[in-house]
C-alpha cells in the first residue's frame, strides 16, 4: 500500500477507476453466472445435446426476469447509496 501513497491525485484516480472496473467486470460475470445456473435449475429437465423449444423459451424469459430484477435492485441501492 506504501506505493499507493506516491501516485499522483489523477495516477490514484487512474488506479481507482480501473479498480472499480474490475470490481464491476467481476460482479457481471458472477450475476451471468447465477442466473444461468437458476435458470438452468428450473427450464432443464433433462438435459440433453441440444434444447427443446420450450427450454430455449424458458431459458430466455428467465434469463430476461433475472436481469430485470437485478437492474431494479442495483437501481434501488444506487439511489440509497
Amino acid at each position: 500500500m506504501d506505493q499507493l501513497a506516491k501516485l499522483s491525485p489523477a495516477e490514484r484516480r487512474q488506479f481507482e477507476t480501473e479498480v472499480q472496473q474490475e470490481v464491476m467486470r467481476q460482479a457481471f460475470q458472477e450475476l451471468v453466472q447465477n442466473a444461468t445456473d437458476k435458470c438452468f435449475d428450473k427450464c432443464i429437465t433433462k438435459p440433453s445435446s441440444s434444447l427443446s423449444s420450450g427450454e430455449q423459451n424458458c431459458m430466455s424469459k428467465c434469463m430476461d426476469r433475472y436481469i430485470d430484477a437485478m437492474g431494479v435492485v442495483g437501481r434501488a441501492l444506487a439511489e440509497q447509496g
